[in-house]
């Protein structure tokens, strides 16, 4: 076909079986947030304090709350405590978590999929693809609003949105096209001819070899057909989502309209603080100021209670300063994990030692134990799996589910 005519056969594709209201029932929709804190953040700053001189650590105190949760706490980071006093009965921390790699890419994607293999697809994706099955109206099940998630084979359920909103575009087709010319928008006529041929061209090379993957393109054509049908997402004034709070807003909005079920954020901020540790300190108070905004949308819009927060990083800093000219701390490869909302199950798991080495616990409860084993990414990603209602093995095989804040 010549380009115009494969273009216009695309856009009839975006109208096969395409249900009239867009929006599913999300009175019973659970969902999954995920945060990401890209560089590695320093674990000792909030999450898992530690004593001088076993670690070099920011001044502050370590405060106590709901469920044995022990948190670095300091005059100059206030919102890094007010975050606990309000969330806390509802939060885990998991620390411990073994990584295996201080590569950022390689780290990430461990964290992220349960995996080695960035061809697989995040614990978020595998989410989304099994809630599409059961909510066939989610027009956007899993919308990457901070960019780098891993959709793997499952990107026809998961839409990049990007920094400066592509969003904008998905909904209006008008604003994707520059110049005075415009794209080729055909009438009523027209669209009906061209979805004709484009069902039985799809349903022609879906009995040929690679039929799926035909398939599976003309459902998330169809999805973006239900956004723009959607009086809602029109509606929607959708500008940047650039910082964390603007991105979780965003995603609160998708939940509580049914659009999705998923989503990914990102923090936008510097942890890969090789020098100046100060850096963390400001990257914490931040990023608990945000999160304590989402935590708050979430609770406004009645979904805190459905919606799984879990708050990520690659790996950790290493215990002690290195002798850069403004000293900082450079890659570990254990880290910590916050999780909150969603049914978690509020406290303490997994376990370092002093030194920030990762203890063996047990997979069933979390709790420390000489005859439990490391807690790895694998196990991790698959207790969140299961937690999310979906099996872990066809995805990350060979992994026990870790259990301890996932009830």
């Amino acid at each position: 076909m010549q380009r115009r005519n494969f273009l216009a056969a695309a856009a009839g594709l975006g109208l096969l079986a395409v249900p009239r209201d867009s929006r599913a029932d999300a009175s019973q929709q659970r969902f999954l947030l995920i945060v990401f804190a890209q560089g590695g953040w320093d674990v000792t700053h909030a999450l898992d304090p530690k004593r001088a001189p076993s670690c070099d650590v920011p001044a502050g105190s370590v405060t106590s709350y709901a469920n044995g949760i022990k948190v670095l706490t300091d005059p100059s980071r206030p919102s890094v405590g007010g975050f606990f006093a309000a969330n806390a009965s509802r939060c885990a921390v998991v620390n411990g978590l073994w990584i295996g790699s201080v590569a950022h890419g390689s780290a990430r994607i461990r964290v992220l999929t349960g995996t080695r293999s960035a061809r697989n697809p995040d614990v978020a994706a595998i989410f989304a693809a099994a809630a599409a099955e059961q909510q066939p109206r989610l027009a956007l099940p899993y919308v990457d609003l901070g960019g780098g998630a891993y959709a793997g084979p499952l990107a026809s359920v998961m839409g990049r949105v990007g920094s400066t909103n592509q969003l904008v575009t998905l909904i209006d087709r008008s604003k994707a096209f520059r110049g005075s010319g415009g794209g080729f928008v055909p009438d009523d006529g027209e669209q009906s001819l061209l979805s004709e041929f484009a069902t039985r061209r799809a349903g022609a090379a879906a009995r040929a070899p690679g039929g799926t993957a035909v398939a599976s393109y003309a459902s998330s054509l169809g999805r973006a057909a239900m956004l723009r049908r959607d009086p809602q997402m029109r509606g929607m004034s959708v500008g940047r989502a650039t910082t964390l709070a603007q991105q979780g807003a965003l995603a609160v909005e998708l939940f509580r309209g049914g659009v999705a079920c998923a989503a990914f954020l990102d923090t936008r901020l510097d942890w890969d603080t090789h020098d100046d540790i100060a850096d963390q300190a400001t990257s914490h108070e931040q990023l608990f100021s945000e999160l304590t905004q989402i935590a708050s949308k979430l609770a406004a819009a009645g979904l805190l209670e459905r919606t799984t927060v879990a708050v990520l990083s690659e790996f950790s800093r290493t215990p002690k300063l290195n002798d850069q000219p403004q000293p900082g701390k450079n890659h570990w490869p254990v880290t910590s994990a916050l999780l909150f909302g969603g049914g978690v199950r509020s406290g303490s798991y997994g376990a370092t030692d002093e030194g920030l080495g990762a203890l063996r616990v047990r997979m069933d409860d979390g709790t420390q134990a000489d005859t439990g084993r490391l807690l790895q990414f694998d196990n991790f990603a698959a207790g969140l799996l299961e937690f999310m209602g979906v099996s872990s093995k066809r995805w990350i095989t060979n992994a026990e589910p870790f259990h301890g804040p996932f009830v």
